[in-house]
């Protein structure tokens, strides 16, 4: 191997695993906010309705980790095509991380003001900044087989392309939901899921 190759390669390892650790450090912090009854002295009627009062934050904890390993995994298929990188991917990369770093704060803040339609708007750009940091990231390393390996078929990188702006335009287009009511905005997500799910299943019949 080539020196120029073996740095390469480092390099590359670097941006991977510091990616890797930001995803694990986000995903740990979102059970910060959820908080355990307090035990002593409560009946069992009691602790089911402390249980009961924690749901929806659970709730929001599932989604926000959901929305996060999503996006994990379109970071990790995005560098597993990658074999080259530069100073505008590595920046690209990092403003992708600090959203996913601020992924906790995004959940107190739903959790907390859930019904406020600011609240939910600032939520909303929080969830789609990551999904369209990740497609500006594929669609420069992709362009003219940038920083990709040059045997990557040409439908697959349009397809991904396609494929990585799906979440973050829903995100985007919930904003305009909330003008109507905050709880529509919460709704649109739910949606997230399946139509990404039904969306990639057709680009991959293609």
């Amino acid at each position: 191997m080539k020196r120029s190759e073996y740095y390469e390669e480092k390099g590359l390892d670097r941006i991977i695993n510091i990616s890797d650790a930001v995803f694990a450090f986000s995903l740990t912090l979102l059970a910060a906010d959820l908080i355990v009854p307090d035990l002593n002295g409560i009946s069992s009627l009691q602790l089911s309705e402390e249980l009961l009062g924690e749901i929806p934050k659970f709730l929001y904890f599932i989604l926000t980790f959901l929305i996060t390993w999503a996006y994990w995994i379109k970071h990790h298929r995005i560098f597993r095509f990658i074999k080259r990188y530069d100073d505008i991917l590595v920046r690209l990369n990092m403003f992708f991380l600090l959203f996913i770093v601020l992924m906790p704060f995004i959940t107190k803040v739903i959790n907390e003001h859930s019904s406020i339609q600011i609240a939910v708007i600032i939520a909303a750009i929080g969830y789609a900044a990551p999904g369209y940091l990740a497609s500006i990231m594929w669609h420069y390393a992709s362009t003219n087989y940038r920083l990709i390996d040059s045997s990557v078929p040409h439908d697959y990188i349009r397809n991904t392309i396609i494929e990585n702006y799906i979440s973050p335009v829903i995100f985007t287009f919930s904003i305009f939901l909330s003008y109507i009511k905050p709880v529509y905005t919460l709704y649109c997500w739910v949606l997230l899921f399946p139509i990404g799910y039904i969306a990639q299943y057709r680009l991959e019949e293609e």
